[in-house]
């Protein structure tokens, strides 16, 4: 019988032979494989085990990581690109025992490639040698190490790492220039600010106008806002200005929301999405009338009597319902109670035929605003919203069941609370623990008998909510049950939910 080690060997093998880049480039399979049988598979015969060996290490940044790496080292790894991943795993750890290995790397290395990862693996380390050697490093005779020690530098803050990237900005070799300016938007360094500032207006093409709003929002810095505010007003280039609201937002200036509300007048869709993702996260309650000025004439050609009208042109409708969602989203984020108008429009059911791919997005757009709408009319406290909640309540999608139960709760009138009570016996247990955690929260302590029913549920999820709302009712009568449930439940969360609840009831 092959143990535990050879099978996930085997494994590694396996995954060596047929893996796609892309498909493992986010890390995702380097946690599933024991730690003591990826250092194992570092001294695997098979050149790609080793490698992947290595760059599972890296992402998991294991006690011992850098010990086993440098062990390897050691042992004069004779393949160029097991030593490339080696490295980048030493610096993804960034432990400053590794520091001799890189240096040596730096000094002694043939292959370009690697010596260039080595470079790259300088930023990580915290220690005055890493500088040294990417300050070193940036004279280096190939490009390719130099663009790596520049990238590097940028970890630094020192006044010599700041004045070696101040003068790198005017290297011929664009790559080197490009990389010292975003490094010195890293640095976070006052003198960086005029370097950028000046980058940014003598930009000569998109790409350095590009990256020089990008070292500005590294840099994040409020006396560069009047440069960015400068080039979104003059520039037509959609994508420079895209770059320039996201540099202004990391500048949290004041009076910048005139900017992002401004960049929902544009005509291309993605930058108006931007515009209300920044508003969202930046903005305040003061920018939302004119967000649903706008949102109600941008998608008043969606909600027509005839739908067949939204596919003469599915593109376009796709793109309105994606903007509504955004519109939803920003103004629940920023002052949810003003809405109304826009929730209770965009809150109407729409059948949409699902016989194309086409009407299926634009079936999922409708569901998605809907849904926004349904949570944002909780917070509007009217009784006009709450009608149109309750209307929601036997829709057949149990997403918006689910939605709207939440949202009766979050109205908090004791004349809902009949509604509320009666999705307690719905057919999705979404919808189920949603209306016990609501009741709880209404204080409805006319619900009692109704949620230790639930207590035998089938669902997990719905015990542990009707638990929860038991004990905040102080339902004497459930105190037994629960007490019973604390021990006998199979779902762990459930009987310390059970434990704690009876401790409630007095």
């Amino acid at each position: 019988m092959i143990d535990q080690s050879k099978q996930v060997l085997l494994c590694l093998v396996v995954i060596s032979g047929c893996y796609s880049q892309n498909a493992y480039s986010n890390g995702w399979e380097h946690t599933s494989i024991d730690f003591n049988v990826l250092v194992l598979a570092l001294d695997d015969p098979n050149p790609n085990i080793r490698r992947r060996a290595a760059e599972s290490l890296g992402f998991r940044q294991q006690a011992g990581t850098t010990d086993a790496l440098l062990a390897r080292l050691e042992k004069n790894e004779t393949d160029a690109r097991v030593r490339q991943e080696i490295y980048g795993a030493l610096g993804k750890v960034g432990e400053k025992t590794a520091l001799g290995a890189v240096q040596a790397c730096l000094e002694k290395e043939k292959d370009i490639v690697v010596r260039a990862q080595c470079a790259g693996a300088l930023g990580n380390i915290d220690s005055e040698l890493a500088e040294q050697l990417a300050l070193k490093g940036i004279h280096d005779e190939d490009n390719r190490v130099r663009v790596q020690a520049v990238a590097s530098l940028g970890s630094f803050r020192s006044a010599a790492a700041v004045q070696a990237l101040k003068m790198l900005v005017n290297d011929k070799f664009t790559p080197i220039k490009n990389t010292a300016l975003l490094s010195l938007g890293r640095t976070g360094s006052m003198e960086a600010t005029a370097v950028l500032i000046e980058s940014l207006a003598q930009s000569s093409n998109r790409e350095q106008a590009l990256v020089s709003l990008q070292a500005l929002t590294l840099l994040a810095d409020q006396d560069t806002a009047e440069a960015i505010r400068k080039v979104y007003t003059q520039s037509s280039d959609e994508e420079i200005k895209r770059y320039a609201l996201v540099a202004m937002a990391n500048t949290r200036a004041q009076g910048s929301e005139s900017l992002f509300l401004d960049a929902l007048s544009s005509e291309d869709s993605e930058t108006r999405i931007l515009g209300l993702v920044v508003l969202r996260n930046f903005g305040g309650p003061g920018e939302v009338p004119a967000i649903i000025e706008r949102a109600m004439i941008e998608s008043s050609d969606l909600f027509v009597e005839d739908s067949n009208q939204l596919f003469l042109n599915p593109a376009e409708a796709i793109i309105k319902l994606q903007l509504l969602n955004e519109y939803l989203k920003t103004i629940i984020r920023l002052d949810p109670g003003s809405g109304e108008q826009l929730y209770a429009r965009s809150s109407t059911p729409n059948l949409i035929p699902r016989t194309s791919s086409a009407h299926l997005k634009i079936a999922q757009g409708f569901y998605e605003t809907r849904w926004q709408s349904l949570y944002g009319l909780g917070y509007t406290g009217t009784d006009e919203a709450g009608e149109i909640i309750k209307a929601a309540l036997s829709d057949p999608d149990a997403r918006i069941r689910a939605v709207a139960t939440r949202s009766l709760g979050v109205l908090e009138n004791p004349g809902h609370i009949d509604s509320v009570k009666t999705m307690l016996f719905d057919e999705a247990a979404e919808v189920r623990w949603v209306a016990a955690r609501v009741l709880g929260r209404l204080n409805a302590t006319n619900s009692i008998d109704a949620l230790i029913k639930m207590l035998n549920d089938t669902s997990a999820q719905v015990r542990l909510e009707s638990v929860i709302s038991l004990g905040y009712l102080n339902a004497r009568a459930a105190k037994q049950k629960l007490s019973k449930l604390a021990e006998v439940d199979p779902d762990q969360r459930v009987s310390e939910a059970a434990t704690y609840a009876a401790s409630l009831i007095e």
